[in-house]
């Protein structure tokens, strides 16, 4: 077993490789058999030429056959050549199990490879190495990034970046006005489907308290809800999860924690938690039935997901950052007892996106201006990766000092965390588009040289047929 590995494909190319390289070497032996004949007949012929007395030419004529270069007008003699397939079951036939490059490759062949493959990388990063004016232009990328990675966090604080919303602008979560809304988008919704719909079970679905709204029984399962902090632990209130869980539990009438567990809810004689316990597959089982029972009872437990969402997101306690009570409960609580909620990630989501899009933007000037200085003689893809070189080291920099300048602080608000993504981005995307356009570059190379000597066996073989 090599030290490669191979796919069938490979291996069915190795096969044929090593059924020409044992045909070559056949022939190799007939024409050296042939040729030494040739060779007792020539010298038999000059013996007797000397022994009648015919002077020879001192100089030997020259036996050397030109190259295909000098004779590239000259047509091979056409030899009809078997198809790939043809060419596989004859491989098959001749060689047997499974052939690896060790079977047909010496080592010095190998060596020989590998340097050839390390003059053509060299080549390649010769050609792709940053002159003196890539370094002027990476100089002024860098100290523009660094500049506003550095900047950004003071600017954006002044936006209120990173802080918590303050309880006393909103309203509390029974709010007469949050009701009447919600009682009045009901009602539309209530009105519009009778118009086409008999009443049925989607009405109870519309106007009764969500299952997953009540605390009351979470003593008697072991589970602490932390009263008005209940949003935080119940899937249904969560901004994304809710769509899918609390959705479920509107249809089912019942409760799932950030934990997974979920349980029965009863509403008679009040709505409370029971501790019979559903399993997720029965959950999502019993609402895909409740669906099917009747036509408006899906529409209308994703409206009252939706409504339930909307008037609780601006009340004191707000929404908690989604999908975090399920991953990392400890960092959800911190942030949502500290009055950091959906609404504030909203906000902070669009100063990144922000500073993620200039960024992007200064990277594109950086790029266009480099641009100008190609000569349009060399090749354009090698250019673009001495470009994509500068914009990778200079977003490098500039992310990095933004996490310098975070860990000296110890204030994680000072991270440009727009940045950081565009940098990331641009460190799969330019290095993936490099090794891809290198692949390429060794390929090509490598084709040439093939093609070279694939024309003067050609040319060779075409000599060989005419005598």
């Amino acid at each position: 077993m090599g030290k490669y590995t191979y796919s069938d494909d490979e291996y069915e190319v190795n096969k044929v490789l090593k059924y020409n390289q044992n045909l070559s070497y056949e022939l190799a032996k007939d024409m050296n058999v042939t040729t030494n004949a040739l060779d007792c007949g020539i010298a038999e012929a000059e013996s007797l030429l000397r022994s009648l007395g015919k002077n020879l030419p001192k100089k030997q004529p020259n036996y050397n056959l030109p190259s295909a270069e000098n004779n590239k007008n000259m047509t091979p003699h056409e030899v009809p050549f078997p198809q790939w397939n043809e060419l596989v079951t004859m491989a098959n036939a001749s060689v047997s199990g499974k052939v690896e490059l060790e079977d047909i490759l010496t080592e010095k062949e190998f060596q020989n490879a590998y340097a050839n493959l390390k003059n053509i990388e060299d080549e390649f990063e010769n050609k792709t190495a940053l002159n003196s004016l890539d370094t002027k232009i990476l100089f002024l990328a860098t100290a523009i990034l660094t500049i506003k990675t550095l900047i950004t966090p003071y600017i954006l604080k002044n936006f209120g970046y990173g802080k918590s919303f303050n309880p006393n602008e909103r309203l509390k979560h029974n709010d007469p006005l949050i009701e009447k809304e919600h009682r009045r988008a009901n009602d539309n919704f209530k009105d519009t489907a009778s118009k086409y719909h008999e009443h049925g079970y989607w009405m109870n679905i519309l106007y009764q308290s969500p299952p997953f709204d009540t605390t009351v029984g979470s003593p008697a399962i072991g589970f602490n809800m932390e009263g008005g902090y209940h949003r935080l632990h119940t899937l249904g209130h969560d901004p994304i999860l809710g769509w899918v869980f609390g959705t479920a539990n509107i249809l089912t009438d019942t409760i799932t924690l950030d934990n997974m567990a979920t349980y029965r809810v009863i509403r008679k004689p009040k709505m409370m938690i029971t501790p019979q316990s559903v399993t997720l597959f029965e959950l999502f089982q019993e609402a895909l039935e409740m669906s099917k029972a009747d036509l408006l009872n899906l529409p209308a437990a994703l409206f009252a997901e939706a409504q339930h969402l909307k008037s609780d997101r601006y009340t004191k306690a707000g929404l908690p950052v989604p999908l975090l009570s399920t991953f990392t409960p400890e960092l959800a609580g911190e942030l949502y007892k500290n009055q950091y909620d959906e609404l504030c990630l909203v906000r902070d989501v669009k100063f990144v996106g922000i500073s993620a899009a200039i960024s992007t933007f200064f990277n594109m000037v950086i790029s266009f201006v480099h641009s100008l200085y190609f000569d349009g003689k060399s090749d354009k893809r090698l250019y673009e990766i001495r470009t994509r070189k500068i914009l990778l080291i200079a977003n490098s920099i500039a992310g990095g000092s933004s996490v310098i300048s975070a860990f000296i602080t110890k204030n994680p608000k000072n991270l440009d965390i727009g940045q950081l993504l565009v940098s990331v981005k641009r460190l799969f995307s330019d290095i993936r588009y490099i090794l891809r356009i290198k692949d390429e570059y060794i390929s090509q190379n490598q084709d040439t040289s093939l093609l070279k000597e694939i024309k003067e066996l050609d040319y060779l073989a075409s000599q060989i047929y005419r005598q």
